[in-house]
């Protein structure tokens, strides 16, 4: 099977998949993963310092249409930038109406994935994002890493940046779970989508239904 047939049969399960949980104004989004963070300084000699290191986090928001909202980032157990609350119009994070148009497959793959990283994505908007992905050229099939074992995965190598990116799916509902980028068969920055949905507060989780 080829990457286009796979995406597009994953957006044809999105039509039996299950609405996102809760209720209210906010789109609430919890990740965590891990991410290659460089610094640069001067030694004592003067000569110019690269340093690079994985660091892990976890991400949880709550972001409403008009740019309000919270954010909690949190690392080694605490709490760090950007984290806090936000007024209306401080969160410069605009939802998407639309799925991404014609481009390369790299600007694609990260609309994408900021799409699902930055609001709630209901079944019918995967259905057009997996659609949209599907017409993209150079795609291939790929095993999904560890942690995501029996789920399926597509990938692009891109060969300008020698980055290898990978996006992971869950196989009955087409939902993205994971991504993942490689460079040099090091894991640069990997995320995994834990729970999304809405929320009328900034207080906690979205809560699932009632069982009646």
């Amino acid at each position: 099977m080829t990457a286009a047939e796979l995406l597009r049969e994953l957006a044809e399960r999105t039509r039996s998949a299950p609405e996102p949980l809760g209720t209210g104004a906010y789109h609430y989004v919890h990740t965590r993963g891990s991410h290659r963070r460089t610094k640069r300084f001067l030694s004592r000699s003067g000569d110019s310092v690269v340093t690079s290191s994985i660091e892990p986090f976890e991400r949880r928001q709550w972001i409403a249409a008009d740019g309000s909202g919270r954010i909690e980032v949190m690392k080694d157990g605490e709490l760090v930038q950007p984290s806090g609350d936000y007024g209306p119009g401080e969160l410069v994070l605009p939802f998407v109406d639309n799925v991404p148009g014609p481009g390369n497959t790299p600007s694609v793959i990260k609309a994408f994935r900021e799409i699902w990283s930055t609001q709630v994505v209901p079944p019918s908007r995967q259905r057009l994002l997996l659609q949209s992905l599907a017409e993209c050229a150079d795609l291939s099939t790929d095993t999904a890493p560890r942690g995501f074992a029996g789920q399926v995965a597509v990938t692009h190598v891109d060969r300008a940046r020698q980055v290898r990116n990978l996006l992971v799916f869950d196989q009955d509902t087409g939902e993205l779970i994971g991504a993942e980028s490689i460079e040099l068969e090091q894991v640069i920055s990997h995320v995994e989508w834990l729970i999304t949905g809405y929320c009328e507060t900034t207080a906690e989780p979205p809560r699932p239904p009632a069982v009646r």
